[in-house]
């Protein structure tokens, strides 16, 4: 629910704000594999009723923000949301492989990929966009990815600490 209000904001400030679509459509995309999924699982969890009025609800929703009911400043809230989750989200697994002194089953290919994803991204909303707010968005996501490639190249050896057996 977390990534669908992350990828929800992006979409909604983008439309209201009338940014190109090259700059925001992976979002768009993201959006609905996300909604596709969350119906998915409260399907074969037997609750397709549950699954379809979530479907409804956040229809509902997403016609609501785009309304011109909804003023600017909370769509811009909306987006701006998405510092504190990306580093709350990112910080997180990266204290986890500090702690565990490895990185675990992390692929070292996603991470590096979405280290430079992030960077590029950063590139293309300036020139697309002009827009701090978006611009900023991916530059604390590069940090954080960075972090987490640092880590993976720093725990590249680290063997899985050994389990001794209890004696009895």
């Amino acid at each position: 629910m977390l990534e669908l209000m992350m990828l929800t904001g992006t979409v909604v400030y983008s439309i209201t704000t009338n940014f190109p679509f090259s700059s925001w459509g992976e979002a768009l995309f993201l959006t609905l594999q996300t909604i596709a999924i969350c119906f998915l699982v409260m399907h074969y969890r037997g609750e397709t009723v549950k699954g379809i009025a979530f479907l409804a609800c956040y229809a509902m929703l997403l016609l609501a923000l785009l309304s011109p009911l909804t003023p600017l400043a909370v769509v811009t809230l909306l987006q701006a949301s998405n510092v504190p989750a990306v580093v709350v989200g990112k910080l997180l697994q990266a204290a986890t492989n500090y702690h565990n002194g490895r990185t675990g089953q992390l692929s070292a290919i996603t991470v590096f990929m979405l280290f430079g994803g992030s960077l590029a991204r950063i590139f293309s909303s300036v020139q697309e966009t002009g827009d701090p707010l978006m611009a900023g968005v991916f530059v604390v996501s590069s940090l954080c990815n960075g972090l987490i490639a640092a880590q993976v190249l720093f725990y590249w050896n680290a063997k899985p600490p050994h389990k001794q057996k209890k004696e009895q």
